[in-house]
């Protein structure tokens, strides 16, 4: 996809700042003493870096076959638990580390395979295995995102009700729609 190079790092900037928010619930939850979930969090941390690394270079951290085992395991732990939101979630992500979603190695169009280097010899940038799949997980993702968007109730709705200790929950819907529309744009990018 042919998206300039400050569009990359802006996308890489913001699921970073997510990850980077759900790392400060995750302590800032037990110093205030207030409730949170620790499982969405540290899988927000966790898919936030993750994605991070498929979207710029520079944000890259583990190998993708430690990544990918994560996040296997993660899923394997979530469809246990019945959390099918959070198993779907980690299930994409095994799919874009095994799929080969990461940052083009050129810039321009990765729709086709080769691409000319103006000299002898081309430059090979993979798109994607299973494009398809690929495909159905961005329309996935972005039917949850306008799930969760739909489904956050207003600050006045919560008033009078409900645990007043929990720390900040429309922060984390937040956070997750920054980090499913990521990863829709990290799957297209490869695609497109």
């Amino acid at each position: 996809m042919n998206a300039p190079g400050w569009l990359t790092a802006l996308v890489a900037i913001l699921v970073i700042s997510a990850a980077a928010y759900s790392l400060w619930r995750l302590v800032i939850s037990r110093v205030w003493g207030r409730g949170t979930d620790y499982e969405t969090d540290a899988l927000h941390l966790a898919v936030g870096v993750a994605a991070a690394g498929m979207v710029a270079d520079w944000a890259h951290t583990l190998p993708r076959p430690v990544w990918a085992v994560l996040f296997a395991a993660a899923a394997v732990y979530f469809l246990a638990r019945r959390r099918w939101a959070h198993f779907a979630g980690s299930a994409v992500v095994v799919y874009m580390f095994l799929a080969g979603v990461a940052p083009t190695t050129i810039h321009g169009s990765t729709a086709g395979q080769y691409t000319m280097a103006g000299m002898d010899g081309m430059i090979l940038d993979q798109t994607i295995t299973y494009p398809t799949i690929g495909l159905i997980f961005v329309v996935g993702l972005c039917f949850y995102a306008v799930t969760v968007l739909n489904a956050i109730e207003p600050l006045s709705a919560d008033t009078g009700r409900g645990n007043p200790l929990l720390l900040a929950p429309r922060s984390v819907d937040v956070c997750r729609v920054v980090i499913v529309l990521v990863l829709a744009y990290a799957i297209l990018t490869k695609i497109v």
